[in-house]
């Protein structure tokens, strides 16, 4: 008769500990047999490691004078093309510093805008070099900061290169680094 209670008090505990989170201890300090259930919490990470995937663009790039120099603000907009956003568009703000010898320095934001409309926010900073030929030289890094979408816990570095001719209507800059989203 031992046996049979000890392998149904066995069979219990297998099954109740299958169907239930909790861990099943058995309490033999009192007549009798009973169980006693205990919560045991096991603490997840909340936080994700997100892959870094490669970021590359290229876009057509417009200038608008927002303020003049010497510390010069525009408006940069372009079209083009990124991995991780199809054909997309970007809009920088970035202000340049004329009041020192070159290389002038840049900062700004910038907000990309993917084929779907899915978004992410950068701030950067660089700076521009002229060349003597009356074209600048500008290098920008980008830090992404926040996103819209797929990118809303969007990070990630890139660098922008770009050959800056105010002789033409337009620009062509190119970025290359990583984002993770």
């Amino acid at each position: 008769m031992k046996k049979v209670i000890y392998l149904m008090t066995l069979s219990l505990i297998f099954f109740y500990g299958c169907s239930k989170e909790d861990s099943i201890f058995l309490d033999s300090s009192q007549e009798g047999l009973k169980f006693q259930s205990a919560s045991i919490t096991l603490e997840k990470s909340q936080s994700r490691i997100a892959p870094k995937f490669p970021f590359k663009g290229s876009y057509v790039t417009t200038v608008e004078a927002l303020s003049p120099p010497p510390m010069l603000s525009q408006r940069i907009t372009g079209y083009g093309q990124a991995t991780h956003l199809g054909n997309s568009m970007f809009v920088a703000l970035p202000t340049v510093n004329l009041t020192t010898p070159p290389p002038f320095q840049i900062i700004g934001t910038a907000i990309f805008t993917a084929a779907n409309g899915d978004e992410f926010n950068t701030e950067y900073t660089g700076t521009s070099t002229p060349n003597g030929d009356g074209t600048s030289t500008a290098v920008l890094y980008h830090d992404i900061v926040s996103g819209t979408g797929r990118f809303a816990n969007a990070s990630g570095s890139i660098v922008a290169n770009t050959l800056i001719n105010p002789a033409l209507p337009s620009g062509l800059i190119t970025y290359e680094g990583n984002i993770s989203y």
